[in-house]
């Protein structure tokens, strides 16, 4: 039987293409781990070649902090929404630039799914920590099928600090998967597969025990 128990070596890297992505994704998970181990989070895009996102990196870095996430562990790259493809080699580089210096025991990546920045994301994380574990977090809406074994139960606590951690992409607030009611019951749906109340689910790529 294989026990995962992210606490155990550390540190933790997140790594999302998007402000949003990871606490979306996995900030039940975060606030679940937050005091029990470093955490470290990479958004490759701070989203402001659109005029109405110039708030983002503020409502991320707040967003974070209600996680736990503070400035120095929360790294923005500066690369282009919807244009990842063009710049590969560049997010290689950073990434590993930033793992090297980190050297996380566990790293989390953004799905393999509809959204053209997520694949690169999740291709360029796989070529840099293919030394790692390294574990897929889901992101609904821009998932068709996700087929996730990984179920991590949350508590009232973690969902709550989850949604409160959300509402502050004040930008977002009109999206409708940015809904309260909508992320409560993608958790609640989660659970239901494996009798929990509340879920986050993942999908693990490699597992170094």
């Amino acid at each position: 039987m294989i026990e995962l128990d992210f606490t155990k070596k550390g540190p933790l890297l997140f790594i999302g293409c998007h402000p949003d992505d990871i606490e979306y994704g996995c900030g039940g998970l975060i606030s679940k781990l937050k005091n029990k181990v470093p955490i470290y989070v990479i958004t490759l895009s701070k989203n402001q070649k659109n005029p109405n996102n110039k708030n983002l990196v503020e409502e991320n870095t707040k967003s974070l902090e209600i996680l736990g996430i503070k400035k120095q562990k929360n790294i923005l790259g500066d690369f282009t929404t919807r244009e990842f493809s063009y710049e590969r080699q560049e997010i290689c580089d950073f990434l590993w630039k930033i793992g090297k210096k980190i050297n996380p025991s566990c790293v989390f990546i953004p799905p393999y799914d509809l959204h053209q920045d997520h694949q690169v994301g999740h291709d360029e994380s796989l070529r840099v920590f293919r030394n790692k574990t390294i574990i897929a977090y889901d992101i609904p809406r821009s998932e068709k099928a996700s087929k996730s074994v990984i179920f991590v139960g949350l508590s009232k606590k973690n969902l709550d600090d989850k949604l409160k951690a959300l509402s502050k992409y004040k930008t977002y607030k009109n999206k409708n998967y940015f809904q309260k009611d909508v992320i409560v019951s993608e958790c609640k749906a989660n659970g239901v597969k494996v009798e929990l109340s509340l879920c986050e689910v993942f999908n693990p790529i490699s597992i170094i025990i």
